[in-house]
């Protein structure tokens, strides 16, 4: 593979966002919706629940289906709402952290679940405070059990700047550098959460429903994408410093690689959806 820290040619550019646009679909689609929905139900199997479905549809709504004694504690109903950011949240940081070291294009779809689940972290956090109490779940739990909502705000923000930074150390397996002009940062960035958003809008509206939800996201996919490529620089000079980082620009293997694993993981779960949580 060729290394640069220049600016990419358009045939580079076009694949690193397909490389991109790939990992981040399939990220999104195993932590932010199998893992994450899957850690509420096993949260709620620890204690006594019957599981009997998910609900995993990447450009609708996730959730889980138990059947809970009446008798279950409130640990128990405390770690089925929060089982996906007990359970889900640990293990895809961990899983970058791990792989981190091999710094492969080829392994993209898994390194970025670390950032994946830390802005997934921050949108739970705003739904659970701006839906209680008329709706609870989730971080909610914490605000039904006393919680100041300034340490849910907190969690959330730490989770963005996280969620920042692992993105920002992804950046080079796209082939940019320091030196790499701003505008194909963004580009890039643009690709993760604000292409996808405006697919999920798109969907959304073909399937009849208020786009006024997807169209919130969709802002604040741009904003989140924008002050990712605002701060790559520093974080990019601060990671270079701990650990040299050398820009790689993607082979066309890696680009296609990461789509199939993408668009295939997206597409079995849009389309086998309605059979799981019938």
């Amino acid at each position: 593979m060729k290394t640069t820290s220049q600016r990419l040619t358009g045939t580079q550019l076009i694949r690193s966002m397909a490389l991109f646009f790939g990992a981040f679909l399939f990220a999104f689609s195993l932590n932010s919706y199998i893992i994450h929905e899957a850690g509420h139900a096993f949260g709620g199997v620890l204690f006594g629940c019957q599981f009997e479905g998910l609900h995993v549809n990447p450009f609708g709504a996730g959730g889980w289906r138990n059947q809970c004694p009446d008798t279950m504690t409130q640990a128990g109903k405390f770690f089925q709402g929060m089982g996906g950011e007990i359970f889900g949240v640990p293990l895809s940081i961990v899983v970058t952290i791990l792989l981190w070291r091999k710094r492969s294009p080829g392994l993209l779809p898994l390194l970025m679940s670390a950032t994946v689940v830390c802005i997934g972290n921050l949108l739970s956090v705003l739904d659970s405070i701006t839906s209680y109490p008329g709706f609870i779940f989730d971080y909610g739990l914490l605000l039904k059990a006393g919680m100041s909502p300034s340490i849910l705000w907190a969690i959330g923000v730490a989770s963005l700047v996280f969620g920042i930074i692992f993105m920002d150390l992804l950046f080079p397996l796209g082939g940019i550098g320091r030196a790499t002009p701003f505008w194909q940062v963004l580009l890039l960035s643009l690709t993760t959460w604000p292409f996808y958003l405006a697919l999920r809008l798109i969907y959304q509206s073909l399937a009849g429903r208020s786009i006024e939800g997807p169209i919130t996201l969709l802002v604040f996919g741009v904003i989140v994408a924008t002050l990712t490529a605002i701060f790559f620089k520093p974080v990019y000079k601060l990671a270079d410093r701990i650990s040299h980082i050398e820009p790689v620009v993607p082979s066309a293997g890696a680009a296609w690689l990461s789509i199939g694993l993408g668009v295939g993981l997206t597409v079995l779960l849009v389309v086998f959806n309605p059979i799981w949580f019938a």
